[in-house]
């Protein structure tokens, strides 16, 4: 049938190309009409020739180029193609359903037993090896050059040893600076003490005999001036009761009363005169006193704090030039060495770091459950490799008394022996035994170690499920099953690293 419709669908477009090529060449076949002497040698036939039962000519059809023709062919040929697809489509027998897959066979294993047995409590930590109790040794005096370096990374030092020097030359002359200010402050001391040497308390005195004898002086002319004026009054009262008797002229009454008046203001300058006199031999006492019993409290206190500052001073400067001198703070092994010859030293940066006492320690990181078993005092197999076979005791020095609430980590501290090789930094192990105890085991074929996690698979019937445990301790042929498993449980035993869980197994013993 499908060859049918091509041959048919082929033969029609066969004959379509043929009609349009006839059609082509007919119009290109032109008709020669007229003499040959005309100018025109393809000439219509006149109007009186053609027949009146002859029909009007039909206009010919558009003539196809030839790319037209190859889209038309193209054209035809994809019908073609899409009518044979659709039929054969349709025309398609239905497949047969595949035959249902046959079960896998059941995988062929072994079991065995979880059981109670009596083991070793052993455990393995891991840590760094440090420094037990590390110290910093630096400059406290910074702007400072280092002049020399006396020590070396894995020297041994003493207490006090010199382990370098720095520059102190500025030092020492702003000592000298201070020393000079000391001397003046004390000189200026001994001046606010006693300000006035023998021959100025001398003059203080010849001043205040002076000024008391003012003082009588002007007490005398105001006595004086009382009594004349006292006189002055009693004249100027006479002549004016004579005055108004007309016993003398009215003129001199005016003059009597003219001289009381003028006694009187003499009065009152003496008043003034004697009390500027008595301040002024208030003032020579005060100076006598002060130059007999030595200077102001104020500026006795102001000469004794700027003393007391310069002396700190030179404190300060004293101990800064001793700090140029660095020496180790204890005995202990040097570990590193940041000072060179040169260098400008800044205030409370490291130049050495110091192994106290030479002591190193292995600080180990332990769960919480087993923080609990460590005691000071625990002795413990140090190795600083698997396959190292070297074993270094080990006594447990310090357990923390906290635990890291996010990591649920504690931290104990083993001192470790001095000459054994050991580094800060190292890695080490440390094998720890706590005796014996009872726990659940199973053969270490059994335990399936996979996605980062440990299980094991129990029997139930004739199909397995995996069940995750905890793996604690294990040897050469049993692995403690901290949590996750019971004892006398059934597990897979050969066998358990091809199975899946649910899988159907076959069990031979």
């Amino acid at each position: 049938m499908q060859r049918e419709i091509s041959e048919t669908v082929t033969g029609s477009a066969v004959q379509v190309i043929r009609d349009r090529e006839s059609q082509t060449n007919n119009e290109k076949l032109p008709e020669v009409l007229g003499n040959s002497s005309s100018g025109n040698a393809l000439t219509p036939p006149p109007a009186s020739s053609v027949t009146g039962s002859q029909l009007a000519p039909v206009p010919a059809p558009p003539k196809l180029s030839p790319r037209a023709m190859i889209a038309t062919v193209a054209v035809i040929i994809m019908m073609i193609g899409g009518a044979a697809g659709i039929y054969i489509y349709n025309n398609k027998p239905f497949d047969k359903p595949a035959a249902l897959k046959a079960p896998p066979p059941a995988v062929t294993v072994t079991t065995a037993i979880s059981k109670e047995r009596i083991v070793d409590d052993n455990l393995i930590v891991t840590g760094s090896v440090s420094a037990w109790d590390p110290l910093s040794v630096g400059a406290e005096v910074g702007g400072l050059r280092i002049t020399s370096v006396n020590v070396e990374e894995g020297d041994h030092v003493k207490k006090g040893q010199v382990l370098a020097t720095l520059n102190s030359a500025l030092l020492h002359t702003q000592l000298e600076q201070a020393k000079a200010r000391l001397a003046s402050n004390e000189a200026n001391l001994k001046k606010s003490i006693q300000p006035n040497r023998s021959e100025e308390v001398r003059g203080l005195q010849a001043a205040l005999a002076q000024a008391e004898a003012s003082t009588l002086q002007e007490q005398a002319l105001l006595s004086e001036a009382k009594a004349k004026y006292q006189d002055a009054k009693i004249n100027a009262q006479r002549y004016k009761n004579l005055a108004k008797m007309g016993a003398n002229s009215r003129q001199e009454a005016e003059t009597k009363q003219l001289a009381a008046e003028t006694a009187q203001e003499e009065v009152a300058s003496s008043v003034a005169k004697i009390k500027a006199a008595k301040f002024m031999e208030d003032q020579a006492r005060e100076k006598l006193l002060l130059a007999q019993r030595g200077g102001r409290n104020e500026d006795v206190d102001i000469s004794r704090a700027v003393l007391a500052e310069t002396r700190a001073q030179i404190k300060q400067l004293d101990e800064q030039i001793a700090e140029t001198v660095i020496v180790a703070p204890d005995d202990g092994l040097i570990s590193l060495r940041e000072a060179h010859i040169g260098d400008i030293t800044t205030a409370g940066k490291s130049l050495f770091a110091i192994i106290r006492l030479s002591k190193l320690e292995l600080r180990a990181q332990v769960s919480d459950l087993d923080l609990a078993k460590f005691r000071p005092g625990q002795v413990v197999n140090i190795t600083t490799t698997e396959e190292s076979e070297k074993k270094i005791k080990g006594v447990v020095k310090l357990v923390s008394p906290q635990v890291d609430a996010l990591t649920r980590l504690g931290t104990v501290r083993i001192a470790l022996p001095i000459d054994e090789g050991l580094k800060p930094g190292m890695f080490a192990r440390a094998d720890v035994s706590f005796g014996k105890r009872k726990a659940v085991t199973v053969p270490v074929a059994s335990v399936i170690a996979r996605n980062g996690g440990s299980f094991v698979f129990k029997l139930e019937g004739d199909k397995v499920s995996s069940c995750p445990v905890t793996v604690g301790n294990q040897n050469d042929q049993y692995a403690e099953i901290i949590s996750g498993l019971p004892a006398n449980q059934k597990v897979v035993l050969q066998g358990a690293r091809f199975l899946s869980d649910r899988d159907t197994v076959r069990v031979v013993n």
